[in-house]
């Protein structure tokens, strides 16, 4: 999914020598927000975005179902406001173990995230407890701060919000059987893994993972340079395509 947002930045530089000028044009970015798509096998399956936000693979210890897309966050939801309306784009559904003790999907990214941007919501948190892990450069262990955790909200408008567990870096539903608990994070540190373990508190529950990246795209710059006042100037436009992640502020 692309969302446009107002250009964000603009740069003008200029330098002088002695017969040589040198100008360079201003400078433009749009920020898109970009929901990701998936692909889903019976325990494998793979992560990816429209514009250069680095794909990902996973494997899990339970079955995976979808891609779905029955279930939306709508622009008034805390993730939604940030990314966007999921409305026509996918989530993934990992299940719970039926028994005690957790079960592992793990993402791996083809390179590290951008340090900010990048976002996930769990959803349907309620009759489990899911706990997050992930790795950034080098392999080394993200911290619970890291995660960025920002908030427990409700998606189909219901009273029923799971609880950070700061500690243990948990996601805790209330064990009841909900719908639309959910929680949602933006890691402020660039990721090469991202871990999901739950563990069943009632039945035999199920959860959605949503994730969506803002990325900037910054405009074309053309420079111009003169050697004299008697030699024709040149023209150079150079076209930038490596995406950056905006700053975000939580």
């Amino acid at each position: 999914m692309k969302r446009l947002f107002a250009p964000a930045i603009s740069l003008v530089a200029a330098a002088a020598l002695v017969g040589l000028g040198f100008g360079a044009a201003t400078v433009g970015a749009t920020t898109t927000s970009e929901y990701a798509s998936y692909t889903a096998g019976a325990t494998t399956g793979s992560v990816s975005f429209v514009g250069n936000f680095p794909s990902a693979t996973f494997t899990s210890q339970r079955t995976v179902a979808g891609p779905f897309s029955s279930a939306v966050l709508s622009a008034t939801t805390p993730f939604g406001a940030v990314f966007g309306a999921s409305s026509g784009y996918t989530y993934i559904q990992p299940s719970s173990p039926p028994n005690s003790g957790p079960s592992a999907i793990v993402f791996t990214f083809a390179s590290v995230t951008p340090a900010t941007g990048f976002g996930f919501t769990l959803g349907d948190i309620d009759a489990e407890s899911v706990t997050i892990s992930a790795t950034t450069s080098g392999g080394v262990p993200v911290t619970a701060a890291e995660l960025g955790y920002q908030s427990s909200f409700n998606y189909a408008g219901g009273a029923d919000v799971p609880t950070w567990n700061a500690g243990t870096s948990t996601l805790v539903g209330n064990a009841a059987d909900t719908s639309g608990a959910s929680g949602w994070f933006s890691p402020t540190v660039p990721l090469e893994t991202l871990t999901f373990a739950s563990t069943t508190l009632i039945g035999a529950p199920s959860y959605q993972v949503w994730m969506a990246a803002l990325i900037t795209v910054p405009d074309s710059t053309t420079t111009s340079t003169s050697t004299s006042t008697t030699t024709p100037s040149t023209t150079t436009t150079i076209a930038s395509t490596e995406p950056v992640a905006p700053a975000f502020t939580g």
